[in-house]
């Protein structure tokens, strides 16, 4: 996932609102064409804002772009290609428009680099746009990590790339010990608070090729390629230990003791995915049946210290 988890869970529980919120900007894009070309074909008054060399701040669209809160979406692909192009559209605008102003001829040209600006801007905001409705569509709104959906997948690729190549790849099962304990004592938005903390501090655990996704409800899988069982079992080790030496102080000012369980296996070339799986979930039943704060490795099921 992003490097940064704190962001990505809050772009992931915004991305529905940023849709919407594209869908009206591009609305009051179009209008400003409109009245652009009203300026250019009728010979209307033309806005005076459109002469400025920040117009494409002043807009309805530069206004939704650089509003508070967007600067977390700067990273993501395509957003700033956009502003370059809005940008230099303002500007071809202006040329042609202080033409206009000044009573002469607006050059051929100045009108065919406006509209090649204009057709590259809109293609732009809809990939963006799709960017985030795919988002949507991958990634669990709460943690910010890979949700079921994309998870299949992922499982799916590493299998088709062990097969293919005889690489290993472990896959781990990782539960919250006695989730329930805190929804009913904290309440489910302390609850929510501990998975997404527990999210962020995990995959600052893990490298940028692995994936985290979340399995349902407070349980998690691990996908770690080129990892064999005795490094997966110290990595989880270590996620395991540093759970249980930070607990989480959540909103309501209660400090709340946290600890996983792991259950460890490796994808192997004999065997189907979905047994893969299903020993991973056996080692993980084991580290609890052994008292729960524990990683347990497939075949060998003894907790590894």
């Amino acid at each position: 996932m992003a490097s940064n988890p704190t962001d990505q869970s809050w772009l992931t529980r915004n991305t529905l609102a940023a849709v919407r919120e594209l869908d009206i900007a591009i609305s009051h894009h179009i209008a400003w064409l409109k009245e652009l070309h009203s300026n250019l074909i009728c010979d209307t008054p033309i806005s005076p804002a459109n002469l400025l060399a920040d117009a494409h701040h002043r807009c309805n669209f530069g206004q939704w772009f650089y509003s508070e809160g967007m600067e977390k979406f700067h990273a993501e692909p395509g957003f700033m290609r956009i502003e370059e192009v809005h940008r230099a559209m303002h500007d071809a605008v202006r040329v042609m428009l202080q033409r206009r102003a000044a009573v002469m001829a607006i050059q051929k040209q100045d009108y065919e680099h406006f509209m090649d600006l204009a057709i590259q801007f809109k293609q732009d905001v809809r990939t963006f746009q799709y960017t985030l409705i795919n988002r949507v569509c991958t990634v669990d709104h709460l943690t910010g990590t890979w949700n079921r959906h994309a998870m299949v997948m992922k499982l799916a690729e590493e299998y088709e790339r062990t097969q293919r190549t005889g690489q290993t790849c472990a896959l781990c099962m990782m539960d919250l010990d006695h989730f329930k304990v805190v929804n009913d004592q904290h309440g489910h938005k302390a609850g929510d608070e501990v998975l997404q903390y527990v999210t962020t501090l995990v995959t600052t655990e893990l490298r940028r090729y692995d994936s985290l996704c979340r399995y349902g409800g407070e349980e998690f899988l691990i996908l770690l390629p080129n990892t064999d069982l005795e490094n997966a079992a110290s990595l989880l080790n270590r996620i395991r230990e540093k759970l249980a030496d930070n607990p989480i102080r959540v909103e309501s000012g209660h400090e709340i003791p946290l600890t996983a369980s792991f259950g460890v296996t490796h994808m192997a070339r004999e065997e189907a995915l979905e047994e893969a799986v299903e020993h991973a979930d056996h080692a993980l039943l084991a580290a609890k049946a052994q008292g729960r704060n524990k990683v347990c490795v497939w075949n060998v099921l003894l907790p590894e210290r």
